[in-house]
């Protein structure tokens, strides 16, 4: 199996964060058009704030093991 130093590990999440981020972003105001017309103001604050919050879960795992000094 392949080792790889912690710098390297760092390298490769600084550059699959943003991609991952670009692509998140890009669903999200893709429903926003679709779904946002139909709702009120808190509703919409709903959809942004839970939007906002669970882009983090499928990066967590990507920064543990970045943080793990040898795999």
């Amino acid at each position: 199996m392949l080792k790889l130093k912690q710098k390297t590990k760092k390298l490769i999440g600084t550059i699959i964060i943003p991609i991952w981020l670009l692509f998140f972003l890009s669903i999200i105001s893709s429903l926003g058009e679709i779904i946002i017309p139909r709702l009120n103001n808190f509703e919409t604050f709903v959809f942004y704030f839970i939007g906002g919050i669970i882009w983090i879960f499928p990066i967590m795992p990507l920064i543990s093991w970045m943080q793990k000094e040898k795999s």
